[in-house]
């Protein structure tokens, strides 16, 4: 008895430890605001769906039968999006971290215990989540539908807490089998690219939720065609079968007859591969990981030496993109601000439309005018974002053991963040070019992007005097009014005032060389503006005691 009670308060603790890691973010939360953490993002998760069905109260009891069922459509579809972003955001904790096995191994501990706390607290962190995102819309929408309360408490409950746990089983199967069939290089490689697909998709499936909501009943008629391979209609079915059994509409019982098997399909797939993988990671974790000693491209080198002249500056600019490259945290998090970008421009890009029972899709190009302003300013906007998130402060000490000082770490920023604008510009052109645009319009967007890229890198990172990963975080400056007022207030107008801009300047090129003029003055003005010396010498103060001299010098 006495060692059944010690396993199980080993279990007890080594599911809090695995908990509790979840959380443990710094790109999410400060140094000990754990529960804080935990509480903001249960409520980000609960209150849309309570905020949804106070909105919809006036509508009921006129609202028609597809009108009903439309708003069911939104609360199943919140869950599944819900539920695949949660899975996304912790993507490299849903699955056994290397370090759990270099630090949790040499303890007197069984594998089995291990396995099981961490499956247990990844269940109690998806089922957590679940119940949050559901909690108020399985009463609330009920209650002002006027309907059979109970019965629909109970499709509701059913339909969306399926529909979640499908998202979530699905990412995890698909983590699962790639963790057993790409090593551990290739799976991090692999699983940026991954993470900003399912982005993508969840993202569409929001904003085109608003486009053809109205076409339900012409997207579910029979026969089914592409409608059968969106998984939100599934558990739409789900919900339809259990409020209306045998009088639910024609399209219910098919859809929820796919919920049902793809549900128990990943759920065993999840059975099967975790395990497998717990035992892949232990393995790699005891015997060490192999890494490929290819050197740095020379091209690149040269060229970064072309553009980047200052020793100190080159060397941040190296550290920039090695720091990028090499932790799986700012990966995810690019991965998943660029597939919020991508999933935007392919919702202007892209046109779907119900007829005949079936989905069509159609490509705008007129929607490309958006691709270049929207992601140039998403990519710099989610850059600075990622170089102040403070996970490198342990590496604070080398800026000022080699002498390179903030101005020139800030000023290497600037040049990595301008790179990779023109990058990004580069890579429009080759779109615009295949789908068939004109040489002038592409000569439009390519000045358009270099333009675009100084002045908002100047814009976004004028004041931004740090070095990068190196800021510590400041407690209690929640900026989120200032967050909503950019995304919301300033990028829609940003947006349409460039392609105003564009439309014109394909028809009067000469404007170009002004609009090149223009940005050169505007750049030169603003870096005379900049104050560095005072703004380094500010930064620093922090700096006295986190690191050790080692007297060499002397």
């Amino acid at each position: 008895m006495t060692r059944q009670g010690d396993g199980d308060r080993v279990v007890q603790t080594l599911v809090g430890h695995f908990f509790r890691r979840f959380f443990d973010n710094d790109t999410v939360h400060v140094q000990g605001e754990t529960l804080t953490t935990v509480v903001r993002a249960l409520s980000a998760a609960a209150v849309p769906g309570l905020m949804c069905a106070f909105f919809l109260q006036n509508q009921y009891p006129r609202r028609s039968m597809w009108g009903a069922i439309q708003d069911q459509y939104l609360f199943v579809l919140f869950s599944f999006v819900a539920m695949g972003a949660v899975a996304v955001v912790e993507w490299e904790m849903l699955f056994p971290d290397r370090l759990d096995f270099l630090v949790l191994t040499p303890l007197p501990l069984k594998s089995r215990q291990l396995l099981a706390s961490k499956a247990l607290a990844l269940a109690g962190f998806l089922a957590l989540f679940l119940f949050s995102a559901n909690m108020f819309g399985a009463f609330v929408l009920p209650a002002v539908s006027k309907g059979d309360f109970y019965r629909q408490v109970y499709a509701h409950v059913v339909a969306t807490t399926l529909a979640g746990m499908f998202a979530a089983l699905a990412l995890l199967a698909l983590g699962g089998v790639m963790l057993c069939v790409l090593d551990p290089r290739r799976f991090r490689v692999a699983s940026p690219a991954l993470q900003m697909g399912i982005v993508v998709v969840l993202g569409l499936l929001l904003i085109h939720y608003g486009r053809f909501s109205d076409d339900l009943q012409a997207i579910l008629a029979e026969p089914l065609g592409r409608a059968r391979w969106v998984p939100p209609f599934w558990f739409l079915g789900v919900y339809e079968t259990l409020l209306h059994g045998s009088a639910a509409p024609a399209f219910a019982r098919d859809l929820a007859h796919y919920a049902y098997v793809a549900t128990a399909v990943v759920a065993g797939v999840v059975a099967l591969t975790y395990p497998l993988a717990w035992a892949r990671m232990q393995q790699v974790a005891i015997e060490g990981e192999t890494r490929s000693g290819r050197e740095p491209l020379r091209w690149w080198s040269n060229v970064v030496r072309a553009l980047v002249k200052r020793p100190g500056e080159r060397a941040m600019f190296h550290f920039i993109g090695q720091t990028l490259g090499r932790n799986a945290r700012y990966q995810a998090y690019l991965a998943i601000y660029g597939g919020l970008g991508l999933s935007l421009v392919l919702g202007c890009a892209l046109e779907i439309s119900a007829a005949g029972g079936r989905l069509h899709v159609e490509f705008q190009s007129a929607g490309l005018h958006v691709m270049l302003p929207l992601l140039l300013f998403w990519l710099v906007a989610g850059l600075r974002t990622a170089f102040a998130f403070p996970l490198s402060l342990a590496a604070g000490w080398v800026f000022r053991v080699t002498g390179v000082g903030v101005q020139e770490c800030a000023a290497a920023a600037r040049r990595w963040v301008l790179c990779g604008c023109l990058g990004l510009t580069g890579t429009v052109m080759g779109v615009v070019i295949a789908v068939g645009w004109r040489f002038g319009d592409v000569l439009v967007q390519g000045a358009m992007g270099t333009c675009l890229g100084v002045l908002l890198t100047d814009a976004f990172f004028y004041s931004e005097e740090h070095v990068p990963f190196n800021r510590p975080r400041m407690p209690g400056r929640a900026n989120f009014p200032l967050l909503l007022t950019l995304y919301v207030g300033i990028l829609p107008v940003f947006v349409m005032g460039v392609v105003r801009l564009e439309g014109r300047l394909e028809h009067k090129l000469w404007v170009l060389l002004e609009m090149c003029v223009g940005t050169a003055l505007i750049h030169l003005g603003l870096e005379r503006l900049r104050n560095e010396p005072t703004v380094a010498e500010e930064e620093l103060e922090g700096y006295d005691e986190e690191f050790q001299l080692l007297g060499l010098s002397q």
